[in-house]
């Protein structure tokens, strides 16, 4: 791998931002690669806004990835995906749930609409109903779903194998389903240009 790949994570309290980081992390370092990570989770207790800053490499020397520098933003809320957009770097892919989840998520008046349109301005943009996708693995299966979207995408430098061992791994007895939510995440990317 050349250079340094940069990931933002974002979501709400309690949707697992820092896990399904952290995942990626320990992924990318059982490949032998160097992984820096970054959370702001300071208001999660309270369904605020979470984060992380997720840079893979051959020698990463920090974690914090700049405003318009990141390859991927993955938005496991609408609102949140949104906030974030601005950290794209040109040619950056957007991957999100359609979910608006409350707090936030009961003051949006129209449903989320005009997040939608806006997202869809981006021309790499992949908005997921990721509910649908998840099937039975419930709240943890959407994270999986956008995780199998992100392996999925060209140039991510984890392969969806070492991701797989890494959910056998930390799921035990409920891998099953994780597994095959992540496995219609990265279905679902297929069907899609990149």
């Amino acid at each position: 791998m050349a250079g340094t790949y940069n990931i933002i994570l974002a979501g709400v309290g309690g949707q697992g931002v820092i896990s399904a980081a952290g995942m990626l992390a320990r992924s990318a370092v059982a490949l032998g690669l160097d992984a820096r990570m970054y959370g702001s989770y300071g208001m999660a207790q309270r369904g605020g806004m979470v984060s992380a800053h997720l840079r893979i490499g051959q020698r990463v020397l920090n974690a914090r990835v700049e405003e318009g520098r990141a390859h991927l933003v993955i938005g496991l809320e609408l609102t949140e995906a949104v906030r974030w957009a601005r950290m794209l770097a040109p040619g950056g892919v957007l991957i999100a749930s359609d979910a608006l989840v409350p707090p936030v998520g009961k003051l949006i008046k129209d449903g989320g609409a005009a997040m939608r349109e806006l997202l869809a301005s981006f021309p790499a943009a992949v908005l997921l109903d990721v509910g649908s996708l998840c099937g039975h693995a419930g709240s943890r299966g959407s994270n999986a779903v956008l995780l199998g979207a992100a392996s999925s995408v060209k140039g991510f430098p984890v392969g969806a194998p070492i991701i797989e061992e890494q959910i056998k791994s930390e799921s035990g007895t409920g891998s099953d389903r994780l597994l095959e939510a992540f496995r219609r995440g990265r279905e679902s990317m297929a069907k899609r240009v990149r």
